[in-house]
């Protein structure tokens, strides 16, 4: 017999049939973890290969600016106590951030007009090993070495996501039976990413220029407005319009732990981002939109 949600494969017990995420460790897809790697791999070869042009950058060129001091070394330090850890793990990161903010949002178009070509799923569900590959891949290579904090987001986001991936069950299981619902909360979370894509640029803009340009108010000026709106207020409206209306559906279909379990992901990724805004405004709109060079009185 099926699980008593009725969404559950029938050789396995309901109360694991019930938890997508236990399903995920026990009756693993093959052709999902395999996507998963491969993207993990891509990844994992762009890092290596940036971080290593960047730590060989002679001194003085371009590509010395956005690298960073290796293991404990002060700025001004020969090239070879250079590191290319920090330009890679944002070369990744906007790759990633591009590709789940175009994804993220053609999904949700598709879902909105009622998905006529019905590829919604199935795109976003590649979009999903994509992402993943990237958090196993930057965490891995730039979490275990530089901030652990990014061990703990990345972490959270691959279990918060990964079941919706899974086509054959998980996704199902997610949205109460209804996997176009799982892929709506997925995605509409993903339009965080839009405003990485300017987080990063920002972060070149400021070891590239040397003095203000009219382009880095314009993308600062962008990511103040996508950073809060696609992190802060999105993430509650998910949460009051499509996730709580549907808790009664959880709770029949014996789970009502994901409507906690998301609601606390949602909650938590919004006061981050609500304390991370602060530290972008909090010395004045003037200095988050103007550059200002190292060592100057308005440096950020």
């Amino acid at each position: 017999a099926l699980s008593r949600g009725g969404v559950g494969p029938p050789s396995l017990p309901w109360w694991a049939m019930e938890n997508p995420f236990w399903l995920a460790l026990t009756a693993p897809q093959p052709a999902y973890l395999l996507r998963i790697g491969a993207f993990c791999a891509a990844f994992a070869g762009l890092f290596v290969a940036v971080d290593r042009l960047v730590s060989a950058a002679a001194s003085g060129s371009a590509l010395q600016a956005v690298s960073s001091p290796r293991g404990g070394a002060k700025d001004g330090a020969k090239t070879s106590a250079r590191s290319g850890l920090s330009a890679a793990t944002n070369v990744c990161s906007a790759v990633h951030a591009l590709v789940t903010a175009v994804g993220a949002v053609w999904t949700v178009w598709q879902l909105w007009i009622g998905d006529p070509s019905g590829l919604a799923p199935t795109v976003w569900q590649w979009v999903l090993a994509f992402s993943q590959g990237y958090f196993i891949a930057d965490a891995g290579l730039y979490g275990t070495r530089r901030e652990a904090w990014v061990l703990i987001h990345h972490g959270w986001m691959i279990v918060a996501h990964h079941p919706i991936g899974e086509p054959l069950v998980g996704c199902r299981l997610m949205g109460a039976g209804d996997c176009s619902l799982a892929i709506w909360l997925s995605a509409t979370g993903y339009w965080a990413e839009i405003s990485t894509i300017f987080l990063v640029i920002r972060w070149f803009q400021i070891r590239f220029l040397r003095k203000h340009s009219v382009w880095y108010t314009i993308n600062s000026a962008c990511l103040l407005v996508t950073y809060p709106l696609t992190r802060i207020p999105t993430a509650l409206a998910i949460l009051v319009f499509s996730l709580w209306p549907r808790s009664a559906e959880y709770e029949r279909q014996g789970l009502s732990s994901l409507v906690t379990f998301t609601t606390v992901t949602y909650i938590v990724m919004a006061l981050m981002s609500s304390f991370y805004f602060y530290t972008l405004v909090s010395r004045g709109l003037s200095r988050a939109l103007v550059f200002a060079p190292a060592g100057s009185s308005k440096e950020q």
